[in-house]
């Protein structure tokens, strides 16, 4: 890997956004606790927090799609999953819901998300931890599509899988950012010793 490819990395996500998907990282877990935990929550409760997650993931697509330095038709993408989640917010706040609709909503965020995760990290060469996004990506998709097709009867049941469900993903995506922080750390460390061993080399010429 050159010294050029190791800089991309370290510049293909701004800070702000890192920030950004922590804090809604953290929020999203906070939204799916409760939701597991509440015993005989209302509709509307139910209705009011998975509309509150569906806007902290769509925060979390905006982010990207603004503080990644990558192909602008990416970032369309990753835009067009933000506007869907944020759409799909505003139907749970809309009222009228059932447990089985606000399962299905979720489900079709994380089909959209996990899509458009998986191809930027198949087109984005200098994505750090580019296997491990394209994973998460992939696996973001099929819990989507098992959450839209599985039944909910009841908000008890509705609480316990989707809550679980958010706080695994919730947590798994902020794995996901510090790893790649990590990764990124010992990268930029690695640069000035290549470039140490560049001008010894030309030295011994």
């Amino acid at each position: 890997m050159s010294e050029t490819e190791i800089g991309d990395k370290a510049d293909l996500l701004s800070e702000g956004a890192k920030q950004s998907i922590l804090v809604a990282a953290v929020c999203t877990m906070i939204v799916g606790v409760v939701l597991a935990v509440w015993p005989h929550k209302p509709l509307v409760a139910a209705e009011l927090l998975t509309g509150a997650y569906l806007l902290f993931n769509a925060v979390v697509q905006l982010s990207l799609t603004f503080g990644t330095k990558i192909a602008v038709a990416l970032r369309s993408l990753l835009f067009f999953s933000a506007a869907l989640s944020a759409l799909l917010a505003l139907v749970c706040f809309s009222g009228g819901n059932t447990p089985m609709l606000l399962s299905v909503w979720v489900g079709v965020a994380w089909v959209a998300r996990g899509i458009c995760h998986a191809t930027v990290s198949v087109w984005v060469d200098e994505l750090p931890g580019r296997g491990r996004q394209e994973s998460f990506g992939l696996c973001t998709m099929v819990g989507g599509i098992a959450l839209a097709v599985m039944p909910m009867a009841s908000l008890t049941a509705f609480g316990w899988i989707v809550g679980v469900a958010v706080i695994v993903v919730s947590a798994l995506e902020l794995a996901s950012v510090l790893a790649g922080q990590q990764e990124l750390d010992r990268s930029q460390q690695w640069v000035p010793s290549a470039g140490m061993r560049a001008g010894e080399a030309q030295l011994d010429r």
